[in-house]
């Protein structure tokens, strides 16, 4: 059997398309940097990841789950791993896809208090960024000063406004998915039939990756 040169280097052939995609420095692959990614808020469970991605859009975390998928490889999505429920682990040497670097602030809407943004924002800064409108988004986990919207969303997080106001999935009116097979689509909450934007929310990854948000901001 041919040996090929990335198997005499000891390369990982995935790791090397993953970088392919979204360039060398947006893939971790070595063993003293997958350390950080084994466990999220709950180090009694830890699991060591293939590698970790960090995509920039849309588009490349479409290419990446599409790339997985062909090649039988799991993953997990991750945010600012504050989360307290073990749903950042990749289990089974799966890929993590972290988000934390999609983190602009796509539009502002004061007027219809809505905002639209990359789902590796950080939960306080978007209140900090439409402060001046007299305007805030409401879900406050005790993170929020790491937490991000994607990780809020994952988990459905709430806080001490969701005693009055909801949790997360009472402020989210639409996001942007890429599914496990690398296609897009959008789920709005305006959309006749099932609710499948609230199916969405506090499923933990399970049915794809909030790359965007549309959310709902109170004054």
């Amino acid at each position: 059997m041919a040996i090929s040169k990335q198997q005499i280097e000891g390369q990982d052939p995935l790791v090397e398309e993953l970088r392919d995609i979204v360039g060398d420095e947006n893939v971790l692959s070595e063993r003293d940097e997958l350390l950080v990614y084994e466990c999220d808020g709950l180090p009694q469970h830890k699991h060591l990841p293939r590698a970790v991605v960090f995509p920039n859009s849309t588009e490349e975390t479409a290419e990446v789950l599409e790339l997985l998928r062909n090649e039988g490889v799991s993953f997990a999505p991750r945010g600012a791993g504050t989360g307290l429920s073990g749903g950042a682990l990749a289990i089974d040497r799966g890929v993590v896809i972290e988000l934390a670097r999609m983190r602009k602030i796509l539009s502002i809407d004061p007027e219809n208090r809505i905002a639209r943004v990359q789902t590796g924002l950080v939960n306080a800064q978007l209140s900090r960024a439409v402060a001046h409108h007299g305007l805030y988004y409401v879900p406050d986990p005790s993170s929020q000063p790491s937490c991000t919207i994607g990780g809020n969303i994952a988990e459905n997080a709430g806080g001490i406004h969701c005693l009055k106001y909801g949790t997360t999935t009472d402020h989210v009116v639409g996001a942007r998915v890429v599914l496990s097979d690398g296609s897009i689509v959008d789920l709005d909450y305006n959309k006749c039939g099932y609710d499948l934007l609230g199916t969405f929310v506090g499923s933990e990854g399970t049915f794809g990756i909030a790359t965007e948000a549309t959310v709902k901001l109170s004054r």
